[in-house]
């Protein structure tokens, strides 16, 4: 038996984090300091490297939080900060959690002179033991599907006449000439939304890339966009997806959030469909407006479903939504989904909560479509502004509505990058800004925190399965190895965002091929912005993924392209002014709005 006084010997075990005996009052809470701490150091030293590049000769925007700078003096200052951060970054360690030698803690017992018997030595494991689970708690997944678009009238003929689908008689979309004249295929095709085909090789690729999962993000827009479609019609539609997904995740929640096209039904028609998945207080919500939250009480953590048809400009909306006699507004808060929307985060706050927010149409602009937006202008700065209010328990924000594979960074006041927004890609292959292959996303997070470790994005090539007449979906790429990211935070997405205008850094080459799904070159080069080595259409992507308000997208743009351009030869020119042409009829538009 050790006396009180004993020398201590630290083992080194595998690395392990070693305690200092003077520091050790009570072995049941041994002081370590965790990795966590390192990264955090990291990153914001990362960070702060970068701050200049919008501190030097630059304002701050009240509406985006973020400050603008000359591009050419923002290459350099990034450069420069870029070739810092890599000499001076501080070692991490390598270990993602501290291990304790467990014999350390048995011989430590000396100090406060514990009697060194089994049964104390039983208690200390398990103390330890519980606060590593704690720490790290389980890993998780989470499909996150939207912007289906079912079809019911597909067919490999061509559809009817006055719909969205392609028919012999059109060969000419949006003034440009198709390449593809021939049938459509079983699978689908670029001009037309989603067969029953498509969708149900989709449910088996979910089952079987990965049925094990917590629940399913569904985003919105079930139904096509083509007319013609009664309301028995489309509630048959939506019956069929549903008990669709209901086969592929037995025992498992599918939470739906709506969008703009599941209209011509009331709220109580969809929660009759959707009551097998939402719980009664999400139901009664959800029958008002079609909002409604979902508490995980055992995990500390709370997903917010939004209706942003609420929230759309007046022209875009087309809401034939009812609930009982009224009708959607367009007033400073539609149907109270604000007043419910801050006090769902405020008792979140209170009660230690960590939150997921759910939604169709994002705040910001298409990056299809040049400063398109589809959110009306109050409620899209409004929404911003909560973010950054409650972003301290934000862990991620998961919306569809643009049909391509992007993502948003909003930013405090001060210009500090402070949460994220994902858009998954769409599963119908047909858009108005251009097609896209099909997309299924997978997401990994810590169920504890709900913190977003990762996630893979699966395809279908849309030509080959046609050809083959099989459905092979297939990884695409994972976030994290795809664009060489240590973790998903606001940072390190602004730094991503902030590679795009690089020319020594190949993320948007990487960031344009995912952002249509790894479409066909030749079909990419009628529908693209000119190319991911084209100055202008990198910079009209960074706008959008930095500015999540539209006149920021359009002053972003506008003084950055010009620099671009003058640079640049003829053809660059030419087209930064057609770009900038169309730039302003959408501002025109949005203004007459």
């Amino acid at each position: 038996m050790f006396d009180k006084g004993d020398s201590i010997e630290k083992t080194d075990f595998r690395n392990a984090y070693t305690i200092d005996s003077s520091l050790v009052t009570d072995l049941r809470a041994p002081i370590i300091t965790p990795p966590s701490v390192y990264h955090e150091v990291t990153r914001m030293t990362r960070y702060r490297g970068q701050l200049s590049v919008f501190q030097h000769r630059g304002s701050t925007d009240p509406k985006d939080g973020i400050h603008r700078s000359n591009i050419d003096e923002t290459r350099r200052v990034m450069a420069r900060g870029a070739q810092s951060r890599k000499q001076s970054r501080p070692a991490v360690p390598l270990s993602p959690m501290p291990i304790v030698d467990i014999r350390f803690l048995w011989r430590s017992n000396a100090v406060c002179n514990y009697r060194c018997d089994s049964g104390k030595m039983i208690r200390d494991y398990l103390i330890l033991l519980s606060w590593l689970c704690a720490v790290q708690g389980k890993i998780g997944y989470f499909w996150h599907i939207t912007d289906i678009h079912y079809d019911p009238k597909y067919a490999v003929q061509g559809n009817a006449p006055n719909t969205k689908c392609w028919n012999m008689r059109n060969i000419v979309d949006g003034g440009r000439m198709r390449l593809d004249r021939k049938l459509a295929g079983k699978f689908g095709d670029y001009s037309c939304d989603s067969p029953w085909a498509l969708i149900e090789s989709a449910a088996r690729a979910m089952r079987s890339k990965h049925g094990d999962i917590e629940f399913v993000l569904w985003t919105g827009d079930a139904l096509t966009r083509n007319a013609g479609m009664n309301a028995e019609l489309r509630l048959q539609c939506l019956r069929n997806l549903t008990e669709l997904l209901h086969r592929t995740f037995k025992g498992q929640f599918v939470f739906p959030a709506l969008g703009h096209e599941d209209i011509g039904l009331n709220y109580t028609q969809l929660a009759s469909v959707w009551q097998n998945w939402l719980p009664p207080e999400a139901v009664d919500t959800f029958v008002k407006a079609g909002y409604y939250t979902i508490e995980q009480r055992s995990k500390k953590y709370r997903i917010v479903f939004l209706n942003t048809n609420l929230w759309l400009n007046p022209v875009d909306s087309r809401m034939l939504h009812r609930s009982g006699s009224s009708t959607v507004d367009n007033t400073q808060d539609p149907f109270g989904q604000w007043s419910w929307f801050q006090s769902v985060l405020e008792n979140a706050r209170k009660k230690k909560e960590t939150v997921y927010i759910v939604g169709h149409t994002p705040p910001g602009v298409d990056d299809h479509e040049s400063g398109a937006a589809a959110l009306n202008e109050r409620h899209n700065t409004k929404y911003l502004q909560v973010v950054r209010l409650y972003s301290d328990i934000i862990r991620g924000q998961f919306f569809g509505h643009w049909h391509s594979d992007t993502f948003r960074v909003i930013y405090s006041d001060t210009g500090l990058p402070v949460s994220w927004i994902m858009m998954a890609p769409s599963v119908t292959p047909s858009t108005v800004g251009g097609p896209n292959n099909p997309g299924l996303r997978l997401y990994k997070f810590e169920t504890n925190t709900g913190q977003i470790l990762d996630y893979t994005q699966y395809y279908l090539n849309l030509p080959e399965a046609n050809s083959i007449g099989k459905a092979n979906w297939i990884v695409e790429y994972s976030l994290l190895d795809y664009y060489e990211l240590d973790e998903i935070t606001a940072i390190t997405l602004h730094d991503l965002a902030d590679r795009f205008t690089q020319s020594n850094d190949y993320a948007f080459v990487r960031y344009y091929a995912a952002n249509t799904v790894s479409l066909p070159r030749e079909v990419e080069q009628i529908w693209g912005c000119g190319g991911p080595l084209n100055g202008v259409c990198a910079l009209h992507h960074y706008c959008t993924v930095t500015r999540l308000n539209p006149e920021s997208y359009r002053e972003c743009y506008s003084s950055y392209a010009y620099a671009l351009a003058s640079a640049g030869h003829s053809t660059v020119r030419l087209y930064f002014a057609l770009h900038l042409l169309v730039l302003l009829i959408c501002a025109e538009v949005l203004n007459d709005r």
